[in-house]
């Protein structure tokens, strides 16, 4: 497996993140990782729903230090 794609956010703030992540997973396969950090603590429920909304999988979400969040996302089907 290929090491995942990695998106860093930090220092923008909701929605932002999300759309970025949005415009990232789009140039990914199904089934390709993406790992997400950032520092928006909002990300921790936005980042769910939009998996849960757009039928990616969450593999991973944990605090790293100096207050980053850290998601590693599988992209679904759909995208």
């Amino acid at each position: 497996m290929a090491p995942p794609s990695r998106l860093d956010v930090v220092g923008t703030f909701c929605p932002i993140p999300v759309l970025l992540a949005v415009r990232e997973m789009r140039r990914l396969k199904p089934g390709d990782r993406l790992e997400l950090l950032g520092d928006d603590p909002a990300m921790r429920e936005d980042v769910p729903a939009w998996c849960e909304h757009a039928g990616h999988r969450l593999i991973e979400a944990t605090d790293e230090p100096e207050g980053v969040l850290r998601f590693l996302v599988e992209r679904g089907q759909r995208g």
